[in-house]
């Protein structure tokens, strides 16, 4: 693409949350599962360190270490990063992966997804199935919805 090249929306491709799921599980089999933090060195200059389940989510959306402030070259990133991050604690929580509150916390939080990334008795194998089995279930409850047909040439 030309350097004044504009890409139209039709150029663009829309990420979804499954799509940096399966992107963070895969770069977790490839660099390593890590716990305790995002990731397993403070060296900035290392380009693929293992990585906690939110690291690789992050590493998926910006294809490199999450970055420390939110500038407007990153904000697509941002928001399929909170987007993807979002969808996998929830998943986690329905699908009771991570404690559920009592009946009189209502505004309870639960544990963070890194408090379940770093129990200590998690596998990277835990881990990795989760990622898949959260984007298997995107994919499941927000399937497009088909074209109709309808007489006269009309789509519904």
């Amino acid at each position: 693409m030309k350097p004044t090249h504009n890409p139209s929306i039709a150029d663009v491709t829309d990420v979804t949350p499954a799509d940096l799921l399966r992107g963070a599980a895969l770069y977790l089999q490839l660099h390593g599962w890590h716990q305790g933090s995002l990731y397993a060195d403070d060296d900035p200059t290392n380009p693929t360190p293992a990585a906690c389940s939110q690291g690789g989510i992050g590493m998926a959306a910006f294809g490199q270490r999450i970055p420390e402030h939110a500038p407007t070259s990153h904000r697509n990133e941002w928001r399929d990063f909170k987007r993807a991050s979002d969808f996998f604690n929830d998943y986690l929580n329905l699908t009771g992966a991570k404690p559920a509150p009592a009946e009189d916390q209502e505004d309870w939080e639960g544990p963070s997804v890194g408090d379940w990334n770093d129990e200590p008795d998690r596998t990277a194998g835990q881990v990795h199935a989760a990622l898949i089995a959260a984007a298997d279930e995107f994919e499941r409850t927000h399937a497009p919805l088909p074209v109709l047909n309808l007489p006269g040439g009309e789509n519904a």
